[in-house]
């Protein structure tokens, strides 16, 4: 059975989520800002949820109304048949969104449909389902947007973005889907040497390798929300499974990390670890402005600070100094650096060949490409002996 779908991902990475889509086997694929809507059944949804890179989310649509009160909102929502998708005794919890002058706030939005759900229930069975902020066994979206309202299940549960290698000590890290996202945008696919020499608690090195060794990017997890779903088919979720471990292949890409700072290799491993693919990186502690390239050309991915916490001066200097070693060290490499402070990327003094708008959590970034060549691009990477 087909169902209506939508995958939520991050500003910037919507045509990276619908050729993920396109390849999984999803149909009517028509891309939005920061989601992608789709059809697919099963086995397409099971597939997304396994695989997608660049899924925060994915819901599955129930009903659309108008709703210009509070009231409209709780009669229209008491309407849909519940008992369908949940059980009396189970449990639920409603994310809200609201974009609307009839509704003051979402939580009083969420609350209105809840009373609905549970009157609806008390009505039909004489018992209702209780609310679980943690592991419900039904997580409903509610989207208002003026007098539209959508409603629709997490087919998730916690984010996909959340990968469960990262060490919950890491400062300030990089969102898992906004790297892989930087990855793909950069052009760097695997069997192309990658180099992430401020690597921090090591996501572009985890993503990267997770990449080129096919391993699935929900391999570990062990409960999705659609698994709690009345219509869940175990049949095909053991073949999408099985499908997604025979995908898995040792990795041959020369992936390097490093980082001047022992607390922050000592994530990286952490990292590695929780991802399976600590024999697929090569770690070092070691300062950028020390590291010298071990192969004859490849991709550098660099997040380096911001200048929040910073003198403005210093983090100009910073800035310099990286185009420097850039420009001296790394010819015959591509060089992608992350940044929300557009003064201080004037500074790397390259010319930047490619520039992508992306946020880092709130903070409105660039992605920006500078080419190191001399010549032509090199079609072959070799590793120095």
């Amino acid at each position: 059975m087909s169902m209506k779908l939508y995958l939520k991902t991050l500003a910037g990475l919507e045509a990276l989520a619908a050729d993920e889509l396109k390849q999984a086997g999803a149909k009517a694929i028509d891309v939005g800002r920061r989601g992608v809507s789709f059809e697919g059944d099963n086995k397409v949804l099971y597939r997304i949820c396994m695989h997608s890179r660049f899924a925060v989310r994915v819901l599955r649509f129930l009903t659309t109304f108008e709703a210009k009160t509070p009231d409209d909102l709780y009669r229209n929502g008491a309407r849909f048949p519940w008992e369908n998708m949940l059980d009396a005794e189970g449990s639920f919890v409603i994310d809200a969104t609201v974009h609307s002058e009839g509704f003051s706030h979402s939580h009083f939005a969420a609350l209105k449909l809840k009373d609905a759900i549970v009157d609806r229930f008390r009505g039909k069975t004489g018992k209702r389902p209780s609310i679980d902020k943690h592991r419900p066994d039904l997580r409903i979206n509610l989207h208002i947007s003026g007098s539209t309202v959508t409603l629709s299940i997490d087919a998730s549960g916690e984010q996909l973005s959340r990968r469960g290698y990262r060490p919950s000590t890491a400062r300030a890290p990089l969102n898992e889907v906004l790297a892989a996202g930087l990855l793909a945008l950069s052009g760097w696919r695997p069997g192309v040497p990658l180099y992430d020499p401020m690597c921090g608690s090591g996501t572009f090195s985890t993503e990267a390798a997770l990449w080129a060794s096919g391993l699935p990017i929900q391999a570990g997890r062990k409960h999705f929300a659609f698994m709690d779903w009345s219509d869940f088919d175990r049949d095909v979720w053991n073949e999408v499974r099985a499908e997604a471990m025979d995908s898995i292949q040792a990795v041959e890409t020369p992936i390097f990390a490093s980082d001047v700072h022992p607390g922050a290799i000592r994530q990286l491993r952490e990292s590695l670890e929780g991802a399976d693919v600590e024999d697929w990186v090569k770690v070092q502690q070691t300062d950028f402005f020390k590291l010298e390239p071990q192969t004859e050309g490849g991709s550098l991915v660099l997040n380096p600070p911001y200048g929040e916490r910073m003198d403005p001066g210093d983090v100009v200097g910073l800035y310099e100094q990286i185009g420097d070693r850039l420009k001296f060290h790394w010819t015959g490499f591509e060089a992608w650096v992350i940044s929300s402070n557009e003064e201080a990327l004037k500074r790397v003094g390259l010319r930047p060949h490619k520039r992508h708008p992306v946020f880092n959590g709130s903070l409105e970034c660039k992605w920006v490409g500078f080419s190191m060549y001399r010549g032509s691009k090199a079609d072959q990477y070799k590793r120095n002996a």
